[in-house]
């Protein structure tokens, strides 16, 4: 039971953190597009992409990241671990 859950919340983080990295990326455009056209035009481009878009995609991201902490942590991996490595 613990070995499906694991592997639902892997897929379901994998998703999440594919989005979050691609939602990231995509509004380079825009912001070139702003940079070359310049001015209150450019101005409210980049305004919205940083207060109306991107805070979706940092909350996305978190929860990603949150997501894919539980799996580890139910599957007992100790990735963040301070503990030595055991040769």
């Amino acid at each position: 039971m613990r070995r499906k859950i694991y592997n639902i919340l892997n897929k379901i983080y994998g998703i999440a953190i594919s989005i979050a990295f691609w939602g990231g990326l995509l509004p380079l455009i825009p912001f070139i597009a702003a940079i070359i056209i310049g001015g209150s035009t450019g101005e409210a481009i980049s305004t919205f992409l940083y207060k109306s878009y991107y805070p979706w995609i940092i909350a996305l991201a978190s929860i990603a990241i949150i997501i894919g902490l539980v799996a580890m942590y139910i599957e007992k991996k100790e990735a963040l671990s301070t503990k030595s490595f055991k040769k």
